[in-house]
């Protein structure tokens, strides 16, 4: 019978894996266990560079991330999740107030590669590539950069001089940004030529037609239009009216953000959507706030046509029930028969998603992700050509989710830096450490953070941002209810159930994977050895048979008594 050893080796907490119940954790795959323990300890400097590992975006997300980490956080099995979104806001900033710049990971490579589109897929892809030494141009058709961040995000979500920081940070690390580059088919080729490789991120801009008469009706827009001009301070062309009736037709963070907009400008909006409350994509901490301020809404209403009458819009709605779940997990809406609604507005905004627009290719291309198969290219130019973000994933639910479209860019650059040559290791397959492998008699029940934020009164009028940044001190607190899931973080409780079979190193906790404070003496390994394991309080202990994959790492943790004596063995 094979030996069973016990050895430190880390697992993966929910935070960033998808669990058993199909919660997905963070899809740019930040290390939130060790940030939030480098938090806690008041090592914010290590914190912040632990989160640019993942995340050039880490201040925006912290701002307006779905945080699915938090959903999937095995605290909420206990008490409630930890406020990872408004610990991962704190220690960014943290790090810009003290002008942190980047760690490169490489030095120059001499190859070049090209970056069409400077929204968060594009700038992430960037960023990540010049840290590996890869000299990286970025073309922006728009006068600003940031895509979907400046043009469709508002500034009391993302203030701009934020997005600014984050824009310097990328640039600090090599990234060249050039805006108002509208690239054209022959542009294209002439970039496909020069380049070492091109990453195609235009994202997901062309609106989606919902297909009902009447929607080129003049006073019916599209959102992402209506947010650009507000967002590049053009919010007079839209001549918006005190009071003005305006129908905002979608359930996503669009129709939301239109809404939320419409009412600052003094006007009242109402979003009109097909489904329930409980089946919008937009988060329900961003539907409560746009009820608090003033938004109306028409849930289970179809938009069926629209009629011009005088200088007013009616909007005709088919009245819905919800039936069986359907392919998207939600409940499917259907047409309750010969039940209609007319509804009067001013103006009406289309706010039902976007798609992309890759006019600029080809004529012929196919997605095969992290490739783009371009035929109307010579051979050498299209297998050059990768995308990555939402232009990659066509018009989709989650279509805009800054933090999903940051995950597909480290996809995309593991894909060309293996392109270019480069030998890129692959992470090994992890257990996750699931809340029925913690042991919980270790914690104490802790209260969530109560985020500070502007009275609904002092956002009428204005777009300054609504949720504050918590102090320090606060971070270090909310930071320490974190069960660290997966990892070590020298709590000593092995130590004090190891009866003698244990050694504890003298050197400092670092971020590390896989680094350990513990060492094995071989010949105490007893029972009391396993209950170490059992009483991890956070599972960053296993057990592995002689001979498993890990034996050499095994072996690095494992001492002899003779070593400890400093080679004072008696001989057998």
């Amino acid at each position: 019978m094979k030996r069973l050893f016990p050895l430190y080796y880390n697992k993966v907490s929910p935070c960033y894996a998808r669990d058993h119940l199909g919660n997905h954790g963070c899809y740019a795959r930040n290390d939130i266990p060790r940030f939030l323990f480098l938090a806690s300890e008041g090592r914010f400097e290590e914190a912040f560079y632990v989160l640019k590992e993942t995340n050039p975006f880490s201040s925006g997300c912290g701002r307006f991330c779905d945080h699915p980490c938090e959903t999937a956080c095995n605290r909420t099995k206990f008490d409630q999740p930890v406020d990872i979104k408004a610990l991962e806001r704190f220690v960014s900033d943290y790090g810009y107030s003290k002008g942190l710049v980047p760690k490169m990971l490489s030095g120059e490579k001499g190859k070049k590669i090209a970056v069409i589109g400077s929204g968060p897929a594009g700038l992430a892809a960037a960023y990540f590539l010049s840290r590996h030494g890869y000299r990286t141009d970025v073309y922006e058709k728009q006068p600003v950069a940031g895509g979907l961040l400046t043009q469709g995000i508002p500034a009391f979500r993302y203030p701009r001089d934020v997005f600014e920081k984050e824009l310097a940070f990328i640039k600090a690390s090599g990234v060249t940004v050039k805006c108002g580059e509208a690239i054209d088919k022959n542009r294209f080729l002439n970039i496909a030529r020069d380049y070492d490789a091109v990453i195609v991120a235009t994202g997901a801009h062309k609106p989606v037609e919902i297909g009902i008469e009447g929607e080129k009706t003049t006073g019916v827009e599209s959102a992402i239009p209506f947010l650009r001009k507000i967002n590049f301070g053009r919010t007079e062309e839209l001549k918006i009216r005190k009071g003005e009736k305006i129908g905002v037709i979608g359930g996503g963070y669009s129709a939301i953000d239109v809404a939320r907009c419409s009412v600052r400008l003094g006007a009242e909006p109402t979003v009109v959507y097909r489904r329930t409350r409980g089946e919008m994509t937009a988060h329900s901490g961003e539907v409560d706030d746009t009820m608090k301020e003033g938004v109306a809404y028409k849930f289970l209403r179809q938009p069926l046509r629209i009629e011009k009458h005088g200088d007013k819009l009616k909007l005709v709605v088919q009245v819905m029930k919800l039936g069986p779940v359907d392919e998207s997990g939600r409940a499917k809406p259907f047409a309750v028969s010969g039940a209609f609604e007319e509804l009067m507005f001013d103006r009406i905004v289309l706010a039902v998603g976007d798609r992309p627009d890759l006019y600029f290719v080809g004529e012929r291309f196919t997605v095969d992700f992290p490739r783009m198969v371009c035929p109307d290219l010579q051979y050498d130019e299209s297998s050059k050509i990768f995308i990555t973000g939402d232009a990659a994933m066509g018009s989709v639910e989650n279509t805009g989710m800054v933090v999903r479209v940051v995950g597909l860019a480290q996809d995309t650059v593991r894909g060309v830096r293996e392109f270019l040559g480069e030998n890129v290791a692959q992470d090994s397959k992890r257990e996750t450490a699931f809340y029925n492998t913690l042991n919980t008699k270790y914690f104490d029940t802790a209260g969530r953070l109560v985020e500070e934020e502007l009275s609904h009164a002092e956002r009428v009028g204005n777009f300054k941002e609504v949720v504050k940044t918590v102090d320090e001190d606060m971070a270090m607190l909310m930071a320490s209810r974190c069960f660290n899931c997966g990892i070590c973080i020298k709590c000593d409780w092995c130590y004090f159930y190891s009866d003698g079979s244990l050694v504890k190193l003298d050197k400092e906790w670092v971020p590390t994977k896989d680094e350990h404070y513990y060492e094995f003496i071989e010949e105490n390994i007893s029972s009391a050895t396993y209950k170490s394991v059992e009483a991890c309080p956070r599972s960053a202990l296993t057990v592995t048979p002689e001979g498993s994959r890990l034996d050499d790492f095994r072996k690095c943790q494992y001492i002899s008594a003779c070593e400890i004596t400093r080679g004072e063995c008696k001989n057998d």
